[in-house]
């Protein structure tokens, strides 16, 4: 009995550590003592969803999804409202690790776990994924709908981004631009979302290089620089380093090595780009 009260008592203390850390923007501390009071208690749905988050900031991808995806059969059962934008933020993920149909499969189960909820800023979120699945722009009318009802400006930002990503895109370009440009300097909203906001700026980033717009490029990955240092995430400052090669001098082949590690299982289409910059450099 003495053991077990001890090891409740330690799983406690590591748990506001964790927390604190979270609250902090501490991911590398969070991430490794939430490990660690898993293996000692279960943790409640607001603290695996934590745990969650600090993973995919310091680029562990895949435990990132496997845990989201315990949150989300969590709150199937207590929540679906907020289950359903767990789900949209699970379809982003796997996008963004390359795998759209599982992505649409996520969006498909938060539409159905939303069908015939009041409407909510969860809506919106859900409709996000729409745009940036197939550039709908029904997708994105909705959004902007729901922000303008909503009231909320943290989802008012992601529709005003999203109608310039839908808008390039689609090969209007000057729309797009101005678009984007107004959400995303000089930093994007920083009420948003961490996930959303960097899906935002990853998306924008790499349809700049897509359409070889270096002063965007430039203008862009300043913002999201800045954006990344203020959260300290891993993760987004790696995917900003590699979308920005070419504008500055090349980081030496041990931080590639690096870059490699922590986007790898977060972003598909940036390591991707990554593998042809060093094949580029031999």
């Amino acid at each position: 009995m003495a053991s077990q009260s001890s090891s409740a008592g330690t799983g406690a203390d590591l748990l506001v550590i964790a927390r604190s850390a979270f609250r902090r923007s501490d991911w590398h501390t969070s991430y490794e003592t939430f490990a660690r009071v898993e293996g000692l208690q279960t943790l409640a749905v607001d603290d695996l969803a934590a745990y969650a988050g600090a993973a995919w900031r310091q680029g562990h991808g895949r435990e990132a999804v496997r845990i989201n995806e315990r949150v989300h059969a969590l709150l199937v059962r207590t929540d679906p409202v907020q289950a359903a934008v767990k789900a949209a933020e699970l379809g982003l993920a796997w996008l963004a690790r390359g795998h759209v149909a599982v992505a649409e499969d996520w969006a498909d189960r938060a539409a159905l776990l939303l069908a015939g909820t009041p409407e909510s800023a969860a809506h919106g979120y859900v409709a996000y994924l729409t745009v940036v699945l197939a550039s709908d722009d029904d997708a994105v009318a909705a959004l902007h709908a729901i922000a303008g009802r909503a009231a909320d400006p943290a989802l008012s930002a992601l529709a005003r981004a999203a109608d310039g990503v839908a808008a390039l895109a689609q090969g209007r370009h000057a729309e797009g631009y101005a678009l984007l440009d107004e959400a995303l300097l000089p930093v994007l909203d920083e009420r948003l979302p961490m996930e959303w906001a960097g899906d935002v700026y990853r998306r924008a980033l790499l349809l700049a290089r897509g359409h070889a717009d270096a002063a965007r490029l430039r203008a862009w990955s300043e913002s999201m620089q800045r954006w990344s240092e203020a959260t300290d995430a891993a993760a987004y400052r790696a995917i900003c380093n590699v979308l920005r090669a070419g504008l500055d001098a090349e980081p030496p082949a041990s931080r590639v090595m690096d870059l490699r590690r922590v986007i790898a299982e977060v972003d598909a289409a940036v390591a991707g780009l990554l593998e042809d910059l060093l094949v580029a450099s031999r």
